[in-house]
């Protein structure tokens, strides 16, 4: 009876009683047990199969991330559960390669790459990196003569912040190396001066003072902010600055005017160097000087990936013969470090003045 009296208050009909069903009475109660039993149940089923359908993705993001961190165990693990779930989910095994890479499982990298190659046949990237650790795995027609583009602006758009901090603390003194070398060798007081390359300007630094003028080169533009930015002796370092391929020059900067010409710390990323020596060669004056720095390179070919930088080597021989097709004559050669503790090669020409 109580319950009966409560429930007429509630509804606000104390003052005449009516009779009422068992059916109007449990409605509420009703919609209540079907929302709670059917309802919500049913929801939270189709909310998990969707999430279900979005794990191989939920996976690789985490993937990513953790590999961005440098967390290379907890990328592999993520990146295993996305092939578990989706074997063909794409990038997958191209990443979770480049991690087994980081922590030294070339096998297994080696594995992984080829599976993706697979999946993607003709990717540059998965090609590049495969044929960095074993080029014997691709027919020789198929190994890649370059660095793809994309990774190289990847990388040094990633590096660009505090990019100057970092190679202090790398201890590299490449500015000084080269102009050491090659100062002797510009006969112009006032040389006009060519950054191919040129990243934040480093290597052009020792040249500002006495340099009628300096341009640069850079295919990756948050570098060129960098170098936009950059100043010494009190002027702004360089007088020009362009967005371009250093292995396709354009012509406006390919245009026989430079006395000098620097290629510092790029060609690791370009294998094949006919087309790079031959734009540096057009941009120099009868008689300009073009400087080369190069990784060392031991194997037949006269140039290669190394499967500890993942980089490019070149002979001096091979170099030397690339540069003679462009008209270019051996003027000096030495054992350099630009980084410090670390030899590389630098070769120094002049263009024949025909």
């Amino acid at each position: 009876m109580v319950l009966w009296g409560m429930a007429g208050v509630a509804l606000g009909i104390a003052e005449s009683r009516k009779k009422v069903s068992f059916t109007e009475i449990f409605s509420g109660a009703h919609t209540g047990l079907t929302q709670w039993l059917i309802d919500k149940p049913r929801d939270f089923i189709a909310l998990s199969r969707e999430r279900m359908k979005d794990l191989p993705k939920t996976n690789y993001d985490l993937g990513y991330r953790f590999a961005s961190e440098g967390k290379w165990m907890d990328a592999i693990f993520r990146f295993k559960v996305v092939l578990y779930l989706n074997p063909n989910y794409p990038n997958a095994n191209y990443n979770l390669g480049c991690c087994y890479m980081r922590t030294g499982k070339a096998g297994a990298a080696r594995a992984a790459f080829l599976k993706a190659l697979k999946q993607s046949p003709g990717n540059r990237d998965v090609t590049f990196m495969l044929a960095s650790l074993d080029p014997s795995a691709l027919p020789s027609a198929q190994r890649p003569t370059r660095m793809p583009l994309e990774m190289v602006t990847g990388f040094f758009s990633a590096q660009a912040e505090g990019y100057d901090i970092t190679e202090a603390n790398n201890r590299y003194q490449a500015g000084k190396a080269i102009h050491d070398l090659a100062k002797p060798l510009v006969k112009t007081e006032a040389p006009v001066v060519l950054d191919l390359g040129c990243g934040s300007g480093i290597a052009s630094r020792p040249w500002r003072v006495g340099a009628a003028s300096i341009r640069g080169v850079d295919v990756t533009p948050s570098m060129l902010a960098l170098a936009g930015k950059a100043t010494h002796a009190e002027r702004k370092l360089f007088d020009g600055l362009v967005t371009a391929d250093v292995a396709q020059l354009p012509p406006e900067i390919a245009n026989g005017s430079a006395d000098l010409v620097l290629l510092v710390n790029v060609v690791q990323f370009i294998g094949e160097l006919s087309t790079t020596l031959g734009g540096a060669a057009q941009a120099l004056k009868p008689g300009g000087v073009l400087v080369v720095t190069m990784e060392p390179y031991t194997q037949a070919g006269g140039y290669g990936l190394v499967a500890d930088t993942s980089r490019f080597g070149h002979t001096n021989a091979y170099v030397k013969q690339v540069a003679a097709a462009a008209g270019l004559i051996p003027a000096a050669e030495s054992s350099v470090e630009l980084y410090v503790g670390i030899p590389a090669q630098a070769l120094a020409f002049t263009k024949g003045t025909m």
